[in-house]
């Protein structure tokens, strides 16, 4: 009886991004508004302040439901905390939990998760959009979300508004450029001037010779759920799934 050859493991690095717009005057140190988010295999990225917060504890909490399930969740909790008084505004987000050969992406609002393919094309998964998680139950319509194989991708890239200058189609040529020559920081140089939460998911491919062709930036990581920026220097992550 011949046997199937067991699957290759798909190793992947992981880069982050979480800074805060540069103060507007001495001794200003407002917080970053954005969410950054690394739980398991799920990453994502939320901006709306205590509104992404929650939505980004959400995601984190339960990272094997489906994720439309969980925009579902959060959008609740939100309005809930809307009604209390504890958030004044709605959360854009974009999230993807990855599996062995395929991804789940959920998007809301102007926060954008973009495919990078092999050769540098790239894929918008979805156009932004205004409509945020709110906490009113109608904002789950505007909710874009799906399903891809990793079948010919070589990045995934999850950002809030604030690291592209523009929704123009020059703007994400000229991020995807910088991002492939220098990684996310390289990508930060050109955005407005406010917060940016960003994810950086890149695949290696099976071949080591082909491994060492690919040069691998400088990494920031957070883990254990929803976090704030820790100051801590940059450093890579690599995982593996079997």
């Amino acid at each position: 009886m011949k046997r199937k050859a067991p699957r290759k493991a798909l190793a992947m690095t992981v880069e982050t991004l979480f800074e805060a717009a540069p103060p507007r005057a001495y001794g200003d140190t407002t917080p970053n508004e954005d969410v950054l988010l690394v739980s398991g295999h799920v990453y994502g990225v939320f901006d709306g302040g205590l509104a992404g917060t929650i939505a980004s504890e959400v995601f984190g909490e339960r990272t094997r439901a489906p994720l439309a399930e969980l925009c579902q969740e959060a959008n609740r909790r939100i309005g809930e905390a809307r009604a209390r008084g504890g958030a004044q505004t709605g959360s854009a987000a974009a999230v993807v939990r990855v599996a062995k050969d395929a991804f789940e992406w959920l998007m809301a609002g102007r926060s954008q998760v973009v495919v990078v393919r092999a050769d540098g094309s790239f894929e918008r998964l979805a156009p932004e959009d205004e409509h945020v998680l709110s906490g009113d139950p109608s904002a789950e319509a505007h909710v874009r979300a799906g399903v891809r194989k990793l079948a010919g991708v070589r990045h995934l890239l999850l950002f809030t508004d604030g690291l592209l200058a523009s929704g123009a189609d020059e703007a994400m040529v000229g991020l995807v450029s910088r991002f492939l020559d220098g990684g996310l920081t390289a990508a930060r140089h050109g955005a407005t001037e406010v917060d940016v939460a960003a994810v950086a998911i890149s695949f290696l491919p099976p071949n080591p010779a082909a491994r060492k062709r690919i040069s691998l930036y400088p990494r920031r990581i957070l883990t254990g759920g929803a976090k704030r920026s820790s100051g801590a220097p940059s450093r890579r992550r690599r995982s593996r799934f079997p």
